[in-house]
């Protein structure tokens, strides 16, 4: 089991020794995501993320500052999400200082000039446009819209050309400084490594990061009423899709079984929907499903392409899986089979460093605490067919069912009729 120690001004630490490797991963959290910005800073935390490799003032510059990591085989990342900000670095065990070194300088001394703001705003602005010419990605976007309306959950997270574009140095710089602070940082690390010197070398490298306040993520308002259809139109070839609606948020008591649920629909090649959709009907080349598990709400989400003149045999095959699977439930076989494939996918995934301290990083920030994966594992063993079926109930609603559509797609009324549970 991972240690948990708190610093001054609470700064979370969690080290979990992992002997038999020869790296070690460091993801740092930031409690600040898409999911903690109004209207008006619209994509800040991303924008943020973006300016801390810029450099700093013992690093000026991205090439220096990245060359620290990759110069002796290492790797460095970042990413935003709705609720969180997380940096991480992975090198070999020796480099252990030298990473955490680089994570304590960007987090804490940033250069943020009024020359970087304005390349970076050019950056992310490319960013959106390209994510806006490419159907298969501007789709989920559009869904999250169509699910949640004007809300951080409706929105990109790298917000919009208008609020990036009107952002300034003054306003970024601010926002950097309310949540980069202790009470709103968790670092995890994970490798071969030794406890004590890690917690020597984290209180020296972040002694001057400010104690500041825990950040408030905004509450998410009710989903947009349904079922509706949000059509897009283009001239591509195909058309892309999703069907949307209510998941389940991150303490429901269901997430277990909505894993479960999750991936007998979709979750793979061997999925309700792949089967029908693609081996039996070969309406598309691949269709899937995902569930996005957020503090108080959630989503699932079903997506594929097809040709155009396909999309109402397949909205209509779709639909008739998911009302087949809410009337009927699973099969005993169906149960036990991916109860052993969501057991083996876990377990799967923590086999790397960065595996392990990306997912006690995230568990400690949402929970206070490391959920042991043989906890997780001993509640999926125990679900029953009852347990799928009333998450299917639960999930499977009309009322905030969404068809989003992107394509050259001239009347809806035919796919609209088939939009009911």
């Amino acid at each position: 089991m991972p240690d948990i120690h708190v610093l001054d001004g609470g700064l979370r630490v969690v080290i979990e020794t992992l002997p038999h490797t020869h790296s070690v991963s460091i993801s740092c959290t930031v409690c600040v995501g898409s999911g903690h910005e109004d209207d008006s800073q619209s994509g800040m935390a991303h924008f943020i993320e973006h300016l801390l490799f810029k450099g700093t003032p013992r690093r000026p510059n991205p090439k220096i500052l990245i060359e620290t990591i990759e110069g002796v085989g290492g790797m460095i990342d970042a990413y935003t999400n709705v609720e969180s900000t997380v940096y991480s670095v992975k090198v070999a065990n020796i480099h252990l200082a030298r990473a955490i070194d680089v994570l304590a300088d960007m987090l804490q001394h940033p250069n943020m000039s009024a020359i970087d703001v304005e390349k970076e705003r050019r950056v992310i602005l490319e960013e959106i446009s390209t994510t806006a010419d490419s159907p298969a990605e501007l789709v989920h976007l559009l869904a999250d819209t169509a699910l949640w309306g004007e809300q951080p959950l409706g929105r990109d997270i790298a917000g919009s050309e208008a609020t990036v574009g009107g952002f300034n140095r003054d306003a970024l710089y601010a926002f950097y400084q309310n949540a980069y602070t202790r009470a709103n940082l968790v670092i995890s690390v994970a490798g071969n490594i030794d406890s004590a010197d890690v917690l020597r070398l984290i209180g020296e490298a972040f002694a001057d990061m400010p104690a500041g306040t825990p950040a408030v993520i905004l509450p998410t308002k009710p989903a947009q009423i349904g079922p509706k259809v949000a059509l897009q139109h283009d001239d591509s070839e195909q058309v892309h899709f999703c069907i949307s609606m209510l998941g389940l948020g991150m303490d429901d008591p269901d997430r277990r079984a909505m894993l479960v649920f999750d991936a007998v629909v979709g979750g793979n090649s061997t999925s309700r929907l792949f089967q029908e959709i693609r081996e039996e009907r070969a309406l598309a080349y691949t269709i899937g499903s995902y569930s996005r598990e957020y503090r108080d709400a959630g989503k699932w989400v079903v997506s594929a392409s097809v040709d155009t003149d396909a999309i109402v045999e397949t909205v209509t095959a779709v639909m008739t899986v998911l009302r087949d699977v809410k009337a009927r439930g699973l099969t005993e076989e169906e149960l036990t089979q991916v109860k052993e494939q969501v057991k083996g996918g876990i377990l799967l995934s923590l086999e790397d460093t960065m595996s392990v301290a990306s997912r006690n990083g995230s568990h400690m920030l949402r929970y206070g605490r490391i959920i042991p994966v043989e906890a997780v594992i001993s509640e999926v063993e125990v679900l029953t067919l009852a347990d799928i079926t009333r998450v299917a109930q639960r999930v499977l609603q009309p009322q905030h069912l969404h068809l989003t559509m992107i394509g050259p797609v001239t009347d809806t009324a035919d796919v609209a009729t088939q939009l009911h549970l």
